[in-house]
């Protein structure tokens, strides 16, 4: 098999399985009763922190298609990266 076809085959399915990823919410902000970004251990409310070197390279490699933030739980010291479903206007 050629290299381009091959380096074209894997891009392919790597953009098909970030599809599935975002279709299945993964990694989405979880939402409780009194805050809209909760902790997913112990659902109290998370606060954001600065993004790390790292959580950039995150976000490039999935195209840009999560726009993953860093946050933190105050109470259980949790850590983790998020990323919020764009709300659709009704007009």
């Amino acid at each position: 098999m050629d290299a381009p076809i091959l380096i074209l085959i894997t891009l392919l399915v790597y953009f098909i399985l970030l599809c599935i990823f975002k279709i299945n919410r993964f990694k989405h902000k979880v939402s409780s009763e009194h805050s809209s970004n909760c902790c997913p251990k112990c659902q109290k409310p998370l606060e954001r922190v600065k993004r790390k070197y790292s959580d950039k390279l995150v976000n490039l490699l999935s195209f840009k298609m999560f726009n993953f933030k860093r946050y933190i739980c105050k109470e259980c010291n949790w850590q983790g990266l998020r990323w919020e479903c764009k709300f659709k206007r009704k007009f």
